[in-house]
C-alpha cells in the first residue's frame, strides 16, 4: 500500500485534475459552435469592422478557468489540446486547423501565469485572457487568403485588438471571479504549489512552443492544397484548372471581409464553372478543400454576385487555390481541391392547406452548421439547417400538431413542440456524385430519417 501512495503522489496531474481539465474542455469545446453562430449575428446585426471577435473570449475562458483552480504549469496546453480535439470531433467548420488554435490559445493562458509569482491577482488573468483570444486571429492568417493591399495588415491589428479586449473581459475578468467565487465558498481549494513548479513549467512551455510550431509549419506544408482544381460533377467537359486549353484574366475586385473593405485578385468563378459545360438542371455548387473542409453556394448566387473568385496563392508547384467572395463567409474555402456541380433534387414540404412547397437549400446556406453525421455507407461531414427555421414561414398562422416525416420506406412523427426552437435537430444536405439528398439528424450525429424525401404538416 505505501509503494502505491507514493506512486500517486509523484503524478504531476492528479485525478482530480484531470477530472476537471476533461468537463472544462468538454463545456469548452461544445459551447464555441454555438458562441460562433451567435458572434456571427451580432456581427451581421452591427456590421463594424472586428465585431466578428467581440465574443472571441468566451472561447477561451474554459481554458483560463482551468488554470485557476489548478494553478499548475501545463495546464493551459492541456486544456487547449484537450478542447481542440472535442471541438473537431464536434464539427467545428474550421476543420483540424481549430487544433491549433487551441493548442497555441493554451500555450499563452500557460505563459501569461509562469510571468507571475502571485497567481491569484488579477494580471496574470488578463495577460493570460488577452493574448490567448488574440492569437486566433494570427494563427487564422498564417492559413488565410492574403489581400493584395495594406488593409489587410490593418484589419488584422483591428481585428487582434478587439480579440484581446474580448480576452480581457471574457477571458480574464471572469475567470479572476468566478475562481475566487468558488474559493471564498470552499468549493475550490488549491494547494500551495512547490517552489521548482515554475522552472518545471517553463521547461514544459518551451518544450510545447517548439512542438506546436512544428505542427503549424506541417499543417501549412500538408494542407497547402494542390497546383490545380478538379472541375467534376454534373458537367460535359470536366477537366482541371488552369488549363492550357482555357485562358481566363485575372481580374480585381473590393470586397467586404469582416467589416473590412480589402481588395482581391483572382479568377471569375462563373468562366471557370462555364467552361466545364454544366448540364441542363445542375443548379448548385459543392466546394471541396483539402482539409476535408466542404460548402454548397447555388448557380443563382454565382450569377448574381460577380465576386466569387479563386484566388491563387504561390507561384509554380507551391501554387494552391482558394475561394473568396461569397455571402456567406462559411462558403470561403481556403485550399481548393475540387468544384462538383450538382443537380440538385428537391424535398416536398406539404402544408396544412394541402400546398406542397419545394425546399432548396440554397436559400439557408447562411443558417447552416457543418456536423459528423453517421450514414449507412459511414460517417460524414456534412451541413445542415435547423429543421424548425425551414418549417416556421410554412406554418405561419397555424396551430400544427405533427409533423410527419417520409422515406421511400420508413416514417417518423414528432409532436411540433419536439421541434420548434430546436437547433439541434436539422436537415442536412447529402452530396452524392449524382445529386444531393436529405437527412433528419441531430447535430450529435445520430440519423432520425434518410433518405428524407417528404415532410407533411398536421
Amino acid at each position: 500500500m505505501s509503494v502505491q501512495k507514493q506512486s500517486h503522489k509523484t503524478l504531476y496531474f492528479s485525478t482530480r485534475d484531470l477530472l476537471i481539465m476533461a468537463v472544462l474542455a468538454a463545456l469548452g469545446g461544445v459551447t464555441s459552435t454555438y458562441i460562433n453562430t451567435i458572434s456571427d449575428a451580432v456581427h451581421a446585426a452591427l456590421g463594424f469592422p472586428g465585431a466578428s471577435q467581440w465574443a472571441a473570449g468566451l472561447h477561451v475562458i474554459w481554458i483560463v478557468l482551468a488554470m485557476g483552480i489548478l494553478r499548475k504549469p501545463g495546464t493551459g496546453t492541456v486544456m487547449g489540446i484537450l478542447k481542440g480535439v472535442i471541438e473537431l470531433m464536434s464539427g467545428n467548420s474550421h476543420g483540424v486547423i481549430i487544433l491549433l488554435v487551441d493548442l497555441v490559445a493554451g500555450i499563452l493562458v500557460d505563459f501569461g501565469f509562469l510571468l507571475f509569482s502571485k497567481k491569484r491577482n488579477l494580471f496574470p488573468y488578463l495577460l493570460a485572457g488577452g493574448l490567448a483570444t488574440g492569437s486566433n486571429v494570427l494563427v487564422f492568417q498564417l492559413f488565410a487568403t492574403i489581400p493584395t493591399n495594406i488593409l489587410g495588415i490593418s484589419a488584422i491589428l483591428l481585428f487582434f485588438s478587439v480579440a484581446f479586449a474580448s480576452g480581457l473581459i471574457f477571458a480574464g475578468v471572469v475567470p479572476y471571479l468566478l475562481v475566487n467565487s468558488l474559493a471564498k465558498a470552499g468549493v475550490v481549494k488549491t494547494p500551495p504549489q512547490p517552489a521548482q513548479s515554475r522552472k518545471i513549467g517553463w521547461y514544459i512551455l518551451l518544450g510545447v512552443t517548439i512542438a506546436a510550431t512544428l505542427l503549424a509549419v506541417i499543417m501549412r506544408i500538408n494542407y497547402q492544397g494542390p497546383d490545380s482544381i478538379q472541375i467534376t460533377g454534373a458537367v460535359n467537359t470536366p477537366y482541371e484548372f488552369p488549363n492550357l486549353e482555357f485562358t481566363i484574366e485575372k481580374v480585381s475586385r473590393q470586397m467586404e471581409d469582416k467589416g473590412m473593405m480589402v481588395e482581391y485578385s483572382g479568377y471569375p468563378m462563373t468562366e471557370i464553372i462555364d467552361f466545364a459545360e454544366p448540364v441542363e438542371g445542375a443548379n448548385t455548387l459543392l466546394i471541396e478543400a483539402s482539409d476535408g473542409y466542404a460548402f454548397l453556394i447555388s448557380f443563382d448566387e454565382l450569377e448574381s454576385n460577380p465576386n466569387i473568385l479563386i484566388v491563387e496563392q504561390g507561384k509554380g508547384n507551391n501554387a494552391s487555390y482558394d475561394v473568396v467572395g461569397p455571402e456567406s463567409t462559411k462558403a470561403w474555402v481556403r485550399n481548393v481541391t475540387r468544384l462538383n456541380v450538382i443537380a440538385a433534387k428537391g424535398l416536398t414540404i406539404i402544408t396544412l392547406q394541402g400546398e406542397r412547397i419545394e425546399f432548396d437549400p440554397d436559400e439557408w446556406v447562411s443558417q447552416m452548421d457543418s456536423t459528423q453525421i453517421s450514414l449507412p455507407d459511414g460517417s460524414r461531414k456534412l451541413q445542415g439547417v435547423p429543421l424548425w427555421k425551414v418549417l416556421e414561414p410554412t406554418i405561419s398562422g397555424t396551430d400544427p400538431k405533427t409533423i410527419v416525416f417520409n422515406s421511400n420506406e420508413d416514417t417518423l412523427e414528432l409532436d411540433w413542440t419536439e421541434i420548434e426552437d430546436n437547433n439541434d435537430l436539422r436537415i442536412f444536405t447529402v452530396v452524392e456524385e449524382d445529386g444531393i439528398s436529405f437527412a433528419l439528424a441531430e447535430m450529435s450525429g445520430e440519423v432520425k430519417l434518410f433518405p428524407l424525401t417528404e415532410i407533411e404538416i398536421e
